[in-house]
């Protein structure tokens, strides 16, 4: 198989993904109904108990999420259901090599800190995927990092997740 053609397979039809999100849509409306009937969505001698609007916007997403599901069903029952794709391979792999790395520098952020994170992450893009040279792309990532550092912390006064770099420098 040629690297073309399995860049062009389709990963899921649009048909699936119409049903999967309308159960998503019901999952979640369930939730906040069933959350916010408990807070109170009734009407009380004062007016609208906290509840009251969360519930029915619930209901209305749950009946359009319904909807959608059950128009999905009886496609699939008449046979007149949309094959197309939704995804093909190629660009779920170009999303997948953004996402991932994300997914990364967030839990970095957790053990070594925003800053530190922040510095390889952008090194590393700009090396990855702008093909720049490792040395100007450290140091990109690196000054990006301390402006940061420096506009939050020392200027703003906002603390942001640290690790063991800045508890080094007394942060």
């Amino acid at each position: 198989m040629s690297d073309e053609t399995d860049h062009s397979r389709s990963l899921v039809s649009i048909h699936t993904m119409e049903m999967a999100t309308a159960l998503v849509i019901l999952v979640f409306a369930t939730v906040v109904m069933v959350s916010n009937y408990e807070l109170g969505a009734g009407w009380d001698s004062s007016g609208p108990q906290s509840g009251y609007f969360p519930f029915y916007v619930g209901a209305i997403l749950f009946i359009s999420s319904a909807g959608i599901l059950i128009g999905e069903l009886m496609k699939r029952k008449r046979g007149t259901v949309n094959a197309a794709s939704f995804v093909d391979t190629g660009p779920f792999i170009s999303v997948l090599r953004i996402f991932i790395p994300i997914v990364i520098y967030i839990i970095a952020v957790i053990y070594i800190g925003i800053y530190v994170s922040s510095a390889v992450f952008i090194a590393t893009f700009m090396v990855w995927l702008g093909k720049y040279r490792v040395v100007v792309a450290a140091l990109y990532g690196i000054g990006i990092a301390v402006v940061l550092f420096l506009t939050f912390e020392v200027w703003f006064l906002v603390p942001l997740p640290k690790g063991p770099l800045e508890a080094l420098f007394g942060y």
